[in-house]
C-alpha cells in the first residue's frame, strides 16, 4: 500500500497502512449527493493505492474524516465519511 501526504497541514500527521484499512472498514459509504451536503474537506490529505479482492483502487482520505475509493479499471469512485467512528479509531485524523 502506497501512501502519499499533501503537506498542507500534514506536516506532524501521517497514516499508516493499518490506519488506512481502519478508516475504511470505520467509514459509511456514501451517495454522492450525501457526501457533498455533509463531508468536509480540508486541504490536509493523504492518498496512495491499495489492493481489495484482486483489484487495483486509488484511495484518497481528507483531514476531518472525508475519503474516496476509486478502482482503477473501471474509475468508479466510491465516497466514505467516517466521523463518530473515527474520532475513535484514528484521533489525530480527526483533530483530536
Amino acid at each position: 500500500m502506497d501512501n502519499a501526504a499533501d503537506t498542507m497541514g500534514c506536516e506532524t500527521l501521517s497514516l499508516t497502512p493499518k490506519d488506512v484499512a481502519t478508516y475504511f472498514s470505520s467509514a459509511k459509504e456514501v451517495s454522492a449527493a450525501t457526501f457533498h451536503a455533509e463531508s468536509i474537506i480540508l486541504p490536509c490529505s493523504f492518498s496512495g493505492t491499495l489492493m481489495k479482492g484482486g483489484a487495483k483502487y486509488a484511495w484518497r482520505i481528507h483531514a476531518a474524516g472525508a475519503g474516496y475509493l476509486t478502482a482503477e479499471a473501471t474509475g468508479q469512485t466510491q465516497r466514505f465519511l467516517c466521523q463518530a467512528a473515527c474520532e475513535k479509531a484514528l484521533p489525530a485524523l480527526m483533530g483530536q
